[in-house]
Parts: C-alpha cells; sequence; structure tokens
C-alpha cells in the first residue's frame, strides 16, 4: 500500500477488495473500470440463477421464479445488499422459513407450543408474516399496505400529466379519494382520463400467494363497473393489480400504468417499495407477541 513503486501501490489498490477477479476480464476489456462492471454484473446473474435454484426453500423460490421478473430479483438482491446486517438476515432466515416462530421452535425442542398467543394458530412464518387473524397482527398489516400504497400514490401523482385525475383509498394531498369514483366500492387506487377508468388494486402478501391474492383481487373486482357514481357512469372501467410480496418483491401488471400514460417504475422506486415492505415485516415479526 504504501510502496514507492506506483505499479505495486495499483496493485495493491485493484486486488484489496475481498474479490480480485477483475484481472481475469482485463485482457477482454482493456480497463478496470470496464472489467469491474463486467464482473459485478456476472456475479449479480451468478446470485440470482442461484437463488431462483435453490430447492431448500420450495414453493417461495418457484413462485418467485415463475411470478417476478429476473430484473426486479437482481433490484431486491441489490437493495437487501444495501440493508443492515440484521435485515438482511431476517430476510434470509425469512426466505428459508427459518425464522425462529413457535412452529420452529417446538420442532428444533425450544418450545413446548407452536400456537400464536394472540389467535391461538399454529405460528408458522407464514403465519407471523401475513396470516394472523388477531386485531394486532391485522392492524400492523394494514399499516404496511397502506405504506406501500400511499408510496405508489405519490409516485403516480409526481408523473401524471392533465388532464388524467388520481384518485385512492387514503386521504393523501393532491389525490382525490376513490368514494367519488364508486359507490359501496372502494379499491386502492384509480388513474381516471377523459376515455376511461384504470384502477390498480394493491396486495402486500406473502411470496407463496402472489398468484392466488392477483386472483382473489380479479375476481373480487370483476363487476367493479357497476358500482360507479352517477358522474362516471359513461367511462369503462379496467382493473389490474400490484402485488408487493412481504419480503420485498414487487410485481405490477404493465397495462396498469400503460393505461395511466406511465412510465415503468424504475429501479429506484422499486428500491423503495422493496425496503417499505422489508422494514414493516420486520417490525411485525419484532411484535408478534
Amino acid at each position: 500500500m504504501t510502496s514507492k513503486n506506483p505499479t505495486i501501490r495499483f496493485l495493491w489498490s485493484a486486488t484489496r477488495h475481498p474479490n480480485s477477479l477483475t484481472d481475469s476480464r482485463l485482457e477482454d476489456l482493456g480497463s478496470l473500470k470496464a472489467a469491474s462492471s463486467s464482473l459485478k454484473a456476472s456475479q449479480n446473474d451468478d446470485s440470482v440463477s442461484h437463488f431462483l435454484g435453490l430447492k431448500s426453500q420450495g414453493v417461495i423460490s418457484k413462485t418467485v421464479n415463475e411470478v417476478v421478473l429476473p430484473s426486479h430479483v437482481t433490484n431486491w438482491k441489490s437493495t437487501l445488499d444495501k440493508l443492515p446486517d440484521f435485515i438482511h438476515n431476517f430476510v434470509r432466515k425469512a426466505m428459508m422459513n427459518q425464522l425462529p416462530t413457535l412452529k420452529n421452535l417446538k420442532m428444533w425442542g425450544g418450545s413446548t407450543t407452536d400456537l400464536c398467543p394472540r389467535c391461538g394458530a399454529c405460528q408458522s412464518n407464514k403465519h407471523v408474516l401475513s396470516n394472523c387473524g388477531s386485531p394486532e397482527a391485522l392492524s400492523m398489516y394494514l399499516d404496511r399496505h397502506n405504506k406501500i400504497l400511499r408510496l405508489i400514490a405519490n409516485w403516480i401523482l409526481s408523473r401524471i400529466s392533465a388532464p388524467a385525475v388520481v384518485y385512492s383509498d387514503l386521504t393523501i394531498p393532491g389525490i382525490r379519494h376513490v368514494s367519488d369514483l364508486f359507490v359501496g366500492r372502494r379499491p386502492d387506487i384509480a388513474i381516471v382520463l377523459p376515455s376511461k377508468i384504470i384502477v390498480g388494486e394493491l396486495t402486500v402478501c406473502h411470496e407463496t400467494n402472489l398468484v392466488s391474492s392477483r386472483n382473489y383481487k380479479l375476481n373480487k373486482y370483476t363487476n367493479l363497473s357497476s358500482s360507479k357514481s352517477c358522474a362516471f357512469k359513461h367511462l369503462p372501467v379496467s382493473v389490474h393489480t400490484i402485488e408487493v410480496s412481504t419480503l420485498g418483491f414487487v410485481v405490477v401488471e404493465p397495462n396498469f400504468l400503460k393505461g395511466g400514460g406511465l412510465p415503468t417504475f424504475p429501479p429506484a422506486f422499486l428500491s423503495e417499495l422493496s425496503r417499505a415492505a422489508i422494514l414493516s415485516s420486520h417490525h411485525i415479526y419484532c411484535h408478534r407477541q
């Protein structure tokens, strides 16, 4: 590091990181910067492929592999790598169904019961993060959902242009309430254009429920058009879904954004959604009893 020889100092700088494989790509790419970028991209691809190929995660990795875009998985991994170690460990254990919930503790010999002290059901990983029916848990699930919905609504508001108008089930400055659009029905968010209404329904669900949650919401709002208020009777309605999993995987039906004249969610915003879901789920887990 302190050698008087500049070549030696350069060698130290190039190899001081845990991984020093960039030299293997210098011959083809010509510069250290290009070699480093190429190596990082390759490592990301390898780690994502490894994750999606894991068998121990069973249905979680299978569902993520089938439903979530590979680019979103890569973005999720990058987001996770920037979070504190204890959050990273929480997500890793949750993905492997290895959180010390009462079901696991009983199986490991650390608890005499696997029953949730709040609702009496088996306290599995999935139960803690999304399935507990107690008022306390439901309140935390709703808070997590609304945090993510607020982020999405504000992002749309910042990019929408007249004559489009944004409606939401939350009270947000600059956004109208969906009760003005529909009678007796309250979808999460809607974009109203002169010729149509584009509805987006958000679900924050367990990874294994990404598909079933989407189907449930689409079925729930099959007849939403019949609930339009008088002022909007002439506009056709289309319903689309957004799923954000408890551990931060994001699935957005492309026609929701496209139909509303919006670009796709950029990587930075996808990371923001992932962080919000992960941190909220960690809070839920820490307050499970």
